[in-house]
């Protein structure tokens, strides 16, 4: 249950939302949705992407407003085998992101120019999972196989989860043209992170022999009863000192000590102790207080354990805010070759970033048996590491005729030093190699007025199964893009951008102890897949 915690935290929707890194989105204008590839960049955008390549633009102000509208599909495939649906059960989380803007600023002297810049660098949607989690459901679902000897048939449950983030970035750079080949660039962003978390558990029930009890009665029985064999020994305590120690129970009823209910009851909880049923009418009444007496510490146990259980099969919430922020500096340099060649470097150092809990109800996963005080999914004031890895950027674009244009791209991801656990306390390798994403595009002029591009994008992942489960997942992908270009005036460009993402199945075999049963290992597969697509929109403007 504690990996939850920091995965919950810090990979749910906090990652990247379509094309970036594990936690890094670089979808950032009109203009890079229909080109794909924007690392050598001349125009507006180039606040993000190019800065040192601002030194490029005619020389006064320079505006870009974009907003891009996203949606996703992502999907858990697991062959649990007490869920619901066993051995396909399919978890489908949605995200949705209307409203992704991306704003600049720059003004541009001839020798320097300087810029502002405002992004989604992180998340930017909302994911909602309207059956919940497959880590939810499971534990409830082992259920009843522990409880089949008492009678339990099925389970249900209402459960839902819905959690959003962005990760605004604030940037500001400072460009200067050494000369007419050379430009180079420094500056930096402020990065504030905000996630939300809402969910629920709620009308958790087992259907008991043919009737559904909420599981909370059903463990508060199973403790009670419990409780009942634990007494025994103290409610035949008189019966033995009144010489009645060396009858059984058949005699004990014969002789009028007991009634018919009470030797039922006895028997029966020597039943459920484990005694053979062979040997409870042979047993004298001071070995069967002994039985008891001796298997009395492992039954408190159970109580105890039983009880916990009960309050965890309670109705719970979620409501958790979590915020925080961290600085990234980055540094540029912009190559101008014959004036139809142009090449930018960007690298964006690492960001330190831990996101804090603050948390109005939350879920209950456990109680620590030291302190009897329960452990939840968001302790209030808990933080988790949300640092985004440094990036190498590089791209080109060559223009051999005027109307013809040819980009390509690539990021580098350091991912390998970052703690992607989310905790400081916990040391777990999830990354093999750094990821890569690398990008081609083509833009067209059918006038000098109207442009058409069309693009490819592909990542290469390099996390390792440690990484991959229902929240964290990591694929390769493949992206399409395309889109138009308008000049309109001399002031006004119009960029409209369009891009699908397809994602490599990524699947893994793996196990999870059963609930109350820590010796039985249940084997089951997850598999992954996604989907996702992407409308723009952006109008730049110059003065």
């Amino acid at each position: 249950m504690k990996k939850i915690l920091f995965v919950f935290s810090a990979l749910l929707v906090t990652g990247t939302l379509v094309a970036g890194g594990l936690v890094t989105n670089t979808n950032q204008s009109a203009r890079y949705i229909r080109l794909l590839s924007r690392n050598a960049s001349t125009d507006v955008d180039a606040v993000y992407y190019n800065p040192a390549g601002l030194t490029r633009l005619a020389p006064g102000f320079h505006f870009g407003i974009n907003n891009q509208t996203i949606g996703q599909r992502r999907s858990v495939m697991t062959t649990y085998p007490y869920l619901h649906g066993a051995p396909d059960r399919e978890f489908v989380g949605t995200v949705s992101a209307p409203f992704y803007p991306s704003i600049y600023a720059a003004y541009n002297t001839g020798r320097m120019a300087f810029s502002l810049g405002f992004n989604p660098v992180g998340g930017g949607g909302g994911a909602t999972y309207d059956e919940g989690l497959a880590m939810i459901e499971i534990p409830i679902s082992d259920l009843v196989p522990l409880l089949e000897p008492q009678g339990a048939q099925d389970y249900r449950l209402e459960t839902n989860f819905i959690g959003s983030s962005i990760f605004y970035g604030f940037q500001g750079n400072v460009s200067y043209k050494i000369n007419d080949i050379l430009s180079v660039s420094a500056g930096a962003r402020y990065v504030m992170a905000r996630n939300t978390y809402e969910g629920k558990m709620e009308k958790i029930e087992l259907n008991m022999g043919g009737t559904w009890l909420p599981a909370s009665t059903v463990f508060t029985n199973v403790a009670t009863q419990l409780a009942g064999i634990v007494a025994i020994p103290s409610n035949v305590q008189p019966i033995i000192d009144g010489g009645g120690g060396d009858f059984t129970l058949a005699q004990l009823e014969g002789a009028g000590y007991i009634d018919a209910v009470q030797r039922a009851g006895i028997e029966a909880g020597l039943a459920a102790i484990g005694v053979p049923s062979a040997n409870i009418p042979v047993m004298t009444l001071n070995q069967i207080s002994g039985t008891i007496t001796g298997a009395t510490p492992a039954l408190n146990t159970q109580i105890a354990s039983a009880t916990a259980t009960s309050s965890l099969m309670q109705d719970q919430k979620a409501d958790v805010l979590q915020t925080g922020s961290g600085i990234t500096p980055i540094i540029g340099v912009n190559l101008t070759l014959a004036d139809i060649v142009n090449i930018g470097i960007k690298y964006e150092f690492a960001t330190k970033l831990r996101v804090i809990n603050e948390t109005t109800s939350d879920f209950t996963t456990g109680i620590d048996p030291s302190t009897g005080a329960p452990i939840t999914m968001f302790p209030d004031g808990a933080e988790t590491i949300n640092d985004i890895p440094a990036i190498l950027a590089v791209g080109v674009e060559v223009r051999p005729m005027e109307r013809f244009m040819l980009t390509g791209s690539v990021n580098y991801y350091f991912d390998k030093p970052i703690d992607y656990d989310g905790s400081a306390d916990r040391d777990v390798n999830m990354i093999d190699k750094n990821l890569l994403e690398y990008a081609f595009g083509l833009e067209f002029g059918f006038t000098k007025n109207i442009l058409a591009s069309v693009a490819y994008s592909g990542t290469s992942t390099g996390v390792n199964l440690n990484y991959q489960d229902e929240l964290s997942y990591s694929l390769n992908t493949s992206t399409f893009g395309g889109g138009l270009g308008f000049h309109i005036t001399p002031m006004i460009d119009l960029n409209l951008g369009g891009m699908y993402t397809i994602y490599q199945e990524g699947s893994k075999n793996t196990s999870r102890p059963m609930t109350g049963m820590s010796s039985l290992s249940v084997p089951f597969t997850e598999t992954y897949n996604k989907n996702n697509w992407i409308v723009a929109v952006g109008v730049d403007l110059h003065f």
